[in-house]
């Protein structure tokens, strides 16, 4: 009984290690967060560069999106950049192939189809890089749920301030659907989590923020240098890890927001969110030694990489709490916590319970407040309730990457559904087939003009 009480206590005691440090890096994301926007201000912009129009390619990898498809490309085919080519890489096998095969008959518009799906979006995204114009110079990804603004390569192109920043990641701005249900609501949470608070903060510490699979424009040449975009089934975390590792650097721009759908059930939610989780963990671990030696990489990023690459943990650390706390209670036991090895008193203990369980409301409102939503509390709900029910499917997730070399990538089903692209923006809604008058705000760029072209079914080729 003994030995089994010292085993529950180390467990405890390394659990509540581990997520004082996640909390505690939380917090310090906060408040590095706010902080962002002033350094993003101080850097500048590349007008040079801008001003030489380099050729652009937009690569869309498609698997049966016959809901989005002609959305995304009435939007890259709307753009106010001349110099630039849409090339689209389709697996699909229902009707988004009939939809293609019209839009192939656009000046703009290569489309590449695949009877396979080798290398999941990866290999797709490299297969299009062989199609590319040989004038292209940087090439610019979007997943087929998005809606750019039609200024969106002049955006990108002005944050490449110079040879070292190889890539630059926009702002997925996850509005179209978020409040259809409940899992919208938490989905929309998770990813406004990153995107107005751990991406920020990272950034205004100087750390290594990552790429998000969409919004991102990177260099050809670089591409080409570090090996593609890979077969992982989270390619765009792996080459985020390959740039830093060849001394590149990933350049954010929470001002570059671009509207996106949110999966709407929680099979499509639990899927999406696995297959990160699986796929960062198996990466982080293939890619740990080259980053570690990394001469070209500075001990913050390697850093941050690390700690970023610790958040995976926490659903393999919740579940390994819960388990010890269920058998000492059984057992009538009570484990000691760090604090009690410290002698800490009880309102040491009172105030480090609260700071933890403050951590995800707190963040979470603040991210939220950060995109400009109001009222929070329906969506902290969601996002907690989400978390819990996940929680085991994410301990499955991590042990597969930890464990498994392969995996299979289960493709976000996209519905379409537009309800509100306002969301705290103070812009109108937009629906199929119209769109209200635009008020004044970041959404009210020219893209309003054409989006009445976006939602009309009547395109030049029909």
């Amino acid at each position: 009984m003994d030995g089994l009480k010292t085993v529950l206590a180390a467990i405890s005691i390394i659990t509540g290690l581990y997520f004082l440090l996640v909390v505690m890096r939380a917090y310090l994301l906060c408040f590095s967060a706010f902080r962002y926007r002033k350094k993003l201000l101080k850097q500048g912009t590349n007008e040079e560069l801008l001003a030489r129009k380099p050729f652009v390619s937009i690569l869309i990898p498609t698997y049966n999106e016959e809901n989005v498809v002609d959305r995304i490309l009435r939007a890259c085919t709307s753009l106010r950049y001349e110099n630039y080519e849409v090339v689209v890489i389709d697996d699909s096998t229902d009707l988004t192939v009939e939809i293609l095969r019209k839009w192939a008959k656009h000046p703009r518009v290569k489309v590449i189809h695949r009877d396979h799906r080798e290398g999941w979006k990866g290999g797709a995204l490299d297969e299009g890089l062989k199609h590319l114009d040989p004038r292209s110079e940087f090439v610019l990804v979007f997943d087929a749920d998005f809606i750019p603004p039609e200024d969106i390569i002049e955006r990108l192109l002005r944050r490449f301030l110079h040879d070292r920043i190889a890539a630059v990641q926009g702002y997925h701005l996850p509005i179209l659907n978020a409040a259809e249900n409940w899992v919208t609501r938490a989905a929309r949470t998770i990813l406004t989590w990153s995107y107005a608070l751990e991406y920020p903060g990272r950034a205004t510490l100087n750390g290594a923020p990552q790429l998000g699979g969409s919004v991102m424009m990177i260099r050809r040449d670089v591409l080409k240098r570090v090996g593609g975009f890979g077969t992982s089934i989270t390619e765009d975390y792996d080459l985020s890890l390959r740039l830093y590792i060849h001394g590149y650097e990933v350049f954010y721009d929470e001002d570059v927001k671009v509207p996106c759908e949110c999966p709407s059930s929680f099979r499509h939610f639990l899927r999406q969110t696995c297959r990160w989780i699986e796929g960062r963990v198996r990466g982080l671990r293939k890619h740990l030694c080259a980053l570690l030696r990394s001469k070209s990489l500075s001990l913050v990023r390697k850093l941050d990489i690390l700690l970023d690459g610790l958040s995976n943990l926490t659903a393999p650390m919740a579940v390994l709490w819960f388990t010890c706390d269920i058998i000492s209670m059984a057992l009538g036991m009570r484990l000691p916590s760090w604090l009690d090895l410290l002698n800490a008193p009880w309102p040491v203990h009172l105030a480090y319970t609260l700071l933890m369980l403050a951590c995800l409301p707190v963040a979470t409102m603040l991210a939220l407040k950060r995109e400009g939503e109001k009222r929070t509390a329906r969506w902290i709900a969601c996002f907690l309730l989400a978390m819990g029910a996940a929680t085991l499917f994410y301990f499955r997730a991590y042990l597969k990457g930890a464990l498994t070399e392969s995996s299979y990538f289960y493709r976000t089903f996209k519905t379409g559904r537009i309800l509100r692209l306002e969301e705290s923006l103070g812009q109108p809604s937009v629906l199929r087939g119209g769109v209200k008058a635009p008020r004044e705000g970041l959404l009210s760029l020219p893209m309003f003009g054409a989006w009445q072209k976006f939602f009309s079914y009547h395109s030049w080729f029909l």
